[in-house]
């Protein structure tokens, strides 16, 4: 995948279940990634690998460099940043592992990492700004979702939340909704929390309509085993600002990607990206793998 240099990468030293790869760039947003990480990968009883990536134009010739060169002039400081999130797993007690690349494209290069550990799911973050129109979350993050092996969790980053007591869980039965609850139950297992299911109908919903979405909630919440759990179904006609209202009762959103039939591009939906934008909570989006052939991925997505 393009030129990727490895610079640091520790050996696998136990022989867990689960490994989960956390991205990790800015020394601000560690604390908040790794929190989700350790709840995660405690959870699974799996290991996390925290993945830092340098990036460099496509023209610089650092693959003709040696480890030591690179490891001088183009880490940027950025090892500092990989132990930080060691200490944050290891006060947990949670194996933890580094990796330091250095690539011209960073989705590339975290798709190695990912390849490379034969991760189940991939943690990054995401920062809300300005981005053009066929940008959903970031230069990075979109490529990533579309092509990842993996689950991945795309957490927002800037928004924290001391204690988390209450999570709050939409669901539409989409093909994330799995990912989704999968990933409330862990934050909530962790944090002695109660998951908040609820799903979304029309005003004008008919009997069929509410059938499905309360069997959406039903679902969901036979995921959450051993979890305190709410459920509801509430009548809107305006879904993303009923879930933005929702949370703003709670400590953190956890929501599937939802998907948006016509256009293949959106790579989380409408929804989700309206409500990643706008709640007052921590949100993170959960997609599922990407699974199947490019035929049968097109029917997911089409059909």
């Amino acid at each position: 995948m393009g030129d990727v240099q490895t610079v640091i990468e520790d050996e696998t030293a136990t022989d867990r279940p689960y490994t989960l790869v956390v991205a990790v760039s800015n020394p601000n947003h560690v604390e908040q990634l790794m929190r989700t990480a350790v709840d995660v990968a405690t959870d699974r009883g799996g290991e996390i690998r925290v993945v830092s990536v340098v990036h460099k134009h496509a023209s610089s010739p650092f693959l003709l460099f040696s480890d030591d060169r690179i490891k001088r002039e183009f880490a940027d400081g950025r090892a500092s940043v990989l132990e930080e999130a060691v200490a944050v797993a290891e006060r947990a007690s949670v194996p933890v592992q580094r990796s330091l690349l250095v690539g011209s494209d960073v989705s590339d290069a975290l798709l190695t990492a990912v390849e490379d550990a034969d991760a189940d799911a991939l943690l990054l973050g995401w920062q809300e700004r300005a981005r053009p129109s066929d940008i959903v979350l970031g230069t990075t993050v979109d490529p990533v979702l579309r092509r990842a092996p993996c689950d991945v969790f795309v957490e927002r980053i800037g928004t924290t939340t001391d204690t988390v007591d209450d999570v709050l869980l939409p669901t539409d039965g989409g093909p994330h909704a799995e990912a989704a609850a999968d990933l409330a139950a862990a934050i909530a297992r962790a944090n002695d929390a109660t998951v908040t299911v609820a799903s979304y109908v029309p005003q004008d919903a008919t009997d069929p309509d509410r059938e499905t979405a309360l069997r959406h909630v039903h679902e969901a919440s036979g995921l959450l085993s051993d979890v305190s759990t709410k459920t509801d179904v509430h009548e809107t006609d305006a879904v993303a600002d009923a879930i933005v209202a929702a949370a703003a009762d709670r400590d953190v959103v956890v929501l599937g990607a939802t998907r948006e039939r016509r256009f293949q591009n959106r790579v989380v939906g409408s929804v989700a990206e309206a409500v990643g934008q706008r709640v007052p909570v921590p949100v993170i989006i959960a997609r599922r793998r990407t699974a199947g052939s490019l035929l049968e991925r097109a029917l997911e997505w089409w059909g």
